[in-house]
């Protein structure tokens, strides 16, 4: 029999189970409440609008959209893609565009790109656990970055600190990647100082920057704020700056389809490492999305995911700060945009054990906060998704996770008091 073991490549004895996906198995019962998954809220997708694009597609591209197509994706897609962004202020060429399988496997393309084993990335402490996935299944390091009190990005004293240490020992860091728009974990936006404060850096250190922004669209609260992409096409314009979009949190996830902005150069890149990945992506699925969007419709169904999110954002904050047990040391981020909020705990209370209580005992789940670590994690934190669920869900499942945490703290005291009692008390 074949030890296969022995068999695997470095690489894939390097890979790691998503700790999300794990946990999601352990939700699939109807009567558990999940706060777990990333998942959009189903209400606001456009079925009927995307049947009548579907349509069109079968009526006038069938045999075209029923191919192969090209590795850098349908031009008719491009080109509202392109007008997409010109909405938000970025200028792009079709050379500057390449349409992905959502964003994962654009993660899994720019690791591929630029590490060798033994290379750093640059990224928070916390950071998106695909991202960590992406960067481990090539055998290259993260180099965590913690982020400021404020929550307003990366402590930059501190980064400056960790790459000199970084050089010095020896080792060589490939890019910074980094979420600044609501970011996952915690939910928080970069200040516009920091994003260029951070693009600076960069620049001062010939360091490719990857920005994630899956969930930029989704504002619902607060300024908007430029893109790094952005701030470096109209300051120097280096074009040093990858920019990784998806259409999983704008309109549907099940799509399955991303964009990737970078230079020419770059792309070009990209373009050869995704022919060996999957030649091209759905062609189908690319002419369906191209016929949808020519109807401006998208625009909507952004502006009313903001709206539903922003309610049930508005509902989570207040059951927290209703049924949660008041003390200093728990809290929790108010985030402005996104699908996520962070909440901290004691640090004595461990959330890797205390998921299987929740679930098993008062049928809630979350996403554990050690997961989103690469290394020296940290176990008092946990990730809980607001836009999935109904207001009333939210209230329920807000009441059950901080009766959760109230027994911890209930048999954490209990416990400290007989500890430290007097003997023959």
């Amino acid at each position: 029999m074949v030890d296969f073991d022995s068999v695997f490549s470095a690489n894939a004895r390097n890979m790691k189970k998503s700790v999300i996906r794990e946990l999601l198995k352990l939700t699939v019962q109807p009567e558990i409440i999940s706060f777990a998954g990333g998942l959009p809220a189903p209400e606001t997708f456009p079925v009927a609008d995307l049947k009548v694009a579907a349509d069109v597609v079968f009526d006038k591209h069938a045999t075209k959209a029923l191919q192969y197509g090209t590795t850098e994706g349908d031009n008719d897609l491009k080109a509202e893609l392109i007008k997409f962004e010109e909405r938000q202020g970025v200028s792009l060429k079709s050379e500057n565009l390449l349409v992905v399988s959502a964003s994962q496997q654009a993660l899994d393309m720019v690791a591929k790109l630029f590490l060798d084993p033994g290379d750093y990335v640059i990224a928070g402490r916390p950071t998106y656990v695909g991202a960590i996935q992406a960067i481990q299944s090539y055998s290259a390091k993260i180099l965590g970055i913690p982020f400021t009190p404020e929550q307003d990005g990366f402590d930059m004293d501190a980064l400056e600190r960790s790459y000199a240490k970084t050089l010095h020992g020896g080792g060589k860091v490939k890019y910074i990647y980094v979420i600044p728009d609501f970011q996952n974990p915690a939910g928080f936006c970069w200040s516009l100082a920091k994003r260029k404060a951070l693009l600076d850096f960069s620049y001062k250190h010939d360091l490719i920057i990857v920005e994630d922004s899956p969930y930029r669209e989704i504002r619902f609260m607060g300024e908007h704020i430029p893109s790094i992409y952005q701030i470096d096409q109209h300051g120097e314009n280096r074009g040093t700056v990858i920019n990784l979009k998806t259409f999983s949190k704008i309109l549907s996830p099940g799509l399955r389809v991303g964009w990737i902005m970078a230079s020419d150069t770059i792309i070009s890149k990209l373009v050869i490492a995704k022919q060996a990945m999957d030649l091209c992506t759905s062609v189908f699925t690319q002419k369906w999305l191209a016929e949808y969007m020519k109807t401006g419709k998208l625009y909507d169904v952004i502006k009313n995911t903001c709206e539903n999110y922003r309610e049930k954002r508005n509902v989570m904050v207040a059951c927290l700060e209703e049924f949660m047990p008041k003390r200093w040391e728990i809290k929790w981020t108010k985030p402005e945009g996104g699908l996520f909020l962070w909440i901290s705990l004691p640090k004595f209370i461990n959330t890797d054990e205390l998921i299987l209580k929740a679930v098993q005992k008062e049928k809630v789940a979350f996403v554990v906060g050690s997961a989103f670590y690469f290394d020296q994690p940290e176990h008092n934190a946990m990730r809980i998704n607001f836009s999935y669920c109904s207001p009333d869900t939210i209230r329920e499942g807000v009441k059950r996770l901080a009766r959760v945490i109230e027994a911890e703290l209930v048999a954490y005291e209990a416990g400290h008091r007989a500890q430290t009692a007097p003997e023959g008390v």
